[in-house]
């Protein structure tokens, strides 16, 4: 007897009951509603359309066996595992390893001040500090100290031998200085070093000379005698009529200059030096009725100092 493929048989099996418990009143169940019009067509669609749908894949299976079921992914080779044990769950892939995160950077310039600028601000500041009080300590010690200049003095003067010759335009003489120095300083003491001195007649230098260095000591007083001389000197036709002009009225005037490097020293330490510059103008000497000698008239004559 020939079977056709496309039809299946069914067989009928003994449904399995449930065991259910037993109950000395059993209740008869339900009776089961009748099938829906789309429940038996389903039914019907079912048992003609699976049949063809398994031969078919089994026809693909048979002839190409090494080609996967479609649907699933390839398996490469010698890869496969094995499904795991009962109770247990399939394996899965790792998650990716953890990024570092990077803190957010906050603009420090604006919220917080730079480290190293408030270091140099306050360095700044103690500067500043530092050089005031210092400032202030040494104008206190210059009021207490403060130098005052020396005081000079021309307390004589003296003309010999003193000659003017119209023929030459020339002068011949001898001038004898006293000066008098005095140091008003209570706590400095004044060094003179280099001391250049000159006598003029009006702007016409006369003579000059070199005094020697020496110093003084606290509110003292010193006398220096200077010797000027002029031998034969030109001096000019103009100068020498002024100075027979003077001579005629018995009375010529001198001026005299010092010029000299003062140290002072106060309580152990040296200020500055300075450069003393000392004008004694109009210093007046009578002169003679022969005119070859004089004296200073009018007592000692103050003179100027400046540095």
């Amino acid at each position: 007897m020939k079977t056709n493929p496309n039809v299946v048989h069914h067989q009928s099996f003994p449904s399995q009951s449930i065991a259910q418990p037993i109950s000395r009143n059993p209740t008869p169940p339900p009776p089961s509603p009748p099938p829906s019009p789309h429940a038996a067509r389903f039914q019907t669609w079912h048992i003609k359309t699976l049949p063809k749908i398994f031969q078919k894949s089994g026809k693909m299976a048979t002839s190409d066996p090494s080609r996967p079921a479609t649907g699933y992914p390839v398996v490469p080779n010698g890869t496969y595992q094995a499904p795991p044990p009962a109770g247990s769950a399939y394996p899965y892939q790792a998650p990716p390893p953890h990024q570092p995160t990077y803190p957010y950077t906050y603009n420090t310039n604006q919220t917080y001040p730079n480290q190293r600028a408030i270091f140099l601000r306050r360095l700044i500041i103690a500067l500043i500090i530092f050089t005031g009080i210092l400032f202030t300590i040494l104008f206190i010690c210059w009021l207490v100290i403060r130098p005052h200049f020396p005081e000079f003095r021309v307390t004589s003067l003296s003309i010999s031998n003193f000659n003017v010759s119209s023929s030459s335009s020339t002068v011949t003489g001898t001038w004898n200085a006293r000066y008098q120095v005095s140091n008003p300083n209570k706590k400095m003491k004044i060094s003179y070093n280099e001391i250049q001195t000159s006598i003029f007649y009006k702007s016409e230098v006369l003579s000059r000379t070199r005094i020697p260095p020496f110093r003084q000591g606290k509110r003292n007083v010193t006398d220096i005698d200077v010797e000027y001389g002029a031998t034969s000197s030109y001096i000019g036709q103009r100068t020498v009529s002024q100075i027979n002009s003077d001579e005629g009225r018995g009375l010529v005037s001198f001026n005299l200059r010092i010029v000299a490097d003062a140290g002072f020293k106060a309580e152990g330490f040296w200020t500055r030096r300075r450069l003393l510059r000392v004008y004694c103008n109009d210093v007046a000497v009578g002169i003679s009725r022969n005119g070859r000698s004089g004296n200073l008239t009018g007592g000692a004559m103050r003179c100027s100092v400046y540095a």
